[in-house]
């Protein structure tokens, strides 16, 4: 989700609505809803392009440009779980379906990817898609 003028980058809420992440640039932050305050700030080696959180495994996954790369986060811990790979560019987007435990990635080129969320194996890839 787009946060426009209100954060100046991505952002989502996770724990059922007790944490919300905003990315800007190179790095993730963290934030109490109900304080206001930073509990974890997560830094990654390209621009954040992309998230998408877990409520159900208390994760967040983050796209970083030009590498392919999505990291997976521990929200409570605020430590690097899994980096999953097999994208060759940017990822411009990423979704998940909690009922199912699946992460879909799309890459610029269109191209999206299906992984199983607690696993981070790599399951299908779907070609073909524009918009």
């Amino acid at each position: 989700m787009q946060c426009g003028g209100l954060c100046g980058g991505l952002c989502c809420f996770a724990l059922q609505g007790r944490v919300v992440a905003v990315a800007a640039d190179k790095s993730v932050r963290l934030l109490n809803v109900a304080n206001g305050r930073e509990f974890h700030v997560l830094e990654h080696a390209g621009e954040i392009t992309a998230l998408a959180v877990s409520d159900w495994l208390g994760c967040l996954f983050v796209g970083v440009e030009y590498s392919g790369k999505i990291n997976q986060w521990d929200i409570q811990t605020g430590k690097m779980i899994a980096t999953l790979e097999g994208h060759e560019g940017s990822i411009s987007r990423l979704a998940i379906s909690e009922q199912r435990g699946l992460l879909f990635s799309r890459e610029r080129d269109g191209t999206v990817r299906q992984w199983d969320v607690q696993t981070g194996q790599w399951m299908a890839t779907l070609k073909g898609h524009e918009g």
